[in-house]
């Protein structure tokens, strides 16, 4: 049985592209972990993802950088952390959005940084190890130890795709039930499945339902399960012996393959 975990990307508040596809994750009982931009995130917010898991729902807060600013200067290589940026920067930006992020969601926010664009480099990953946080999720790891204590959760399946114009795409199902059966023929370790729900409307939220409906399939068949990303990081094989399927990263900056981060 492959372990997987959903990541929604760029959350910032309760609009209502953001409330439908939760609202569909809910429906079908999948947990959804949301990698939240800290300087954009506020009390309304906060105060629906309380209220969600005071009702019992499977729902967590993930840091995903701090602002989302782009400080490479280049569309197809964006990085918020990376080499453009000093490790006293990069720590500076993490510690102020894990401020934030304590002060937003308490125990609802998880020590998992999800770095905007997927990018990142060893002066992050030192920087993360060092503010006690317990994994990094990304589409890509460095090819380097990871310091200790710091696991990597890495995606396997990329929900939208954007164009060299870095507009979205139409969903396809077949290609997202193929990216998924290929990750549950591969084994190993556990994967995420991350989106964007604001790229998620109209006829590709039609898909996307039907996409839902597949994995549901899959976890009812016995060959899927589905946890909170932070959930991974107590399973053994999420450790460093875990590395994600190979090939250029996921964000928005690569023209490829694409998805925005």
């Amino acid at each position: 049985m492959k372990t997987f975990f959903l990541r929604c990307d760029d959350v910032t508040k309760p609009d209502r592209a953001f409330l439908r596809v939760f609202g569909l994750l809910s429906a079908a009982g999948l947990p959804v972990s949301c990698a939240v931009i800290p300087a954009q995130a506020g009390r309304a917010l906060a105060a629906f993802f309380r209220a969600q898991t005071a009702a019992g729902a499977r729902l967590e807060a993930l840091q995903h950088g701090f602002s989302h600013a782009e400080h490479a200067g280049n569309k197809y290589l964006k990085h918020e952390f990376g080499p453009a940026r000093l490790y006293k920067e990069q720590r500076g930006d993490i510690a102020a959005g894990k401020r934030l992020m304590k002060k937003l969601f308490g125990k609802i926010s998880k020590p998992v940084f999800v770095p905007p664009f997927h990018t990142y480099n060893s002066d992050t990953l030192k920087a993360l190890a060092s503010l006690r946080f317990k994994a990094v999720s990304a589409s890509r790891r460095l090819n380097e130890p990871l310091p200790r204590g710091l696991a990597f959760l890495g995606t396997r399946v990329t929900v939208n795709e954007y164009d060299l114009k870095l507009k979205p795409r139409p969903l396809s199902l077949g290609q997202l039930k193929s990216r998924t059966l290929a990750a549950i023929r591969e084994g190993g370790g556990p994967a995420g499945i991350y989106f964007h729900h604001d790229d998620i409307k109209g006829k590709n939220f039609e898909i996307f339902s039907e996409y839902i409906s597949f994995l549901k399939n899959l976890e009812n068949r016995g060959l899927a399960r589905f946890i909170l990303a932070s959930e991974t990081i107590n399973l053994k094989v999420a450790a460093a012996t875990f590395r994600p399927h190979s090939g250029r990263p996921g964000g928005r900056h690569t023209p490829r393959r694409a998805g925005r981060a």
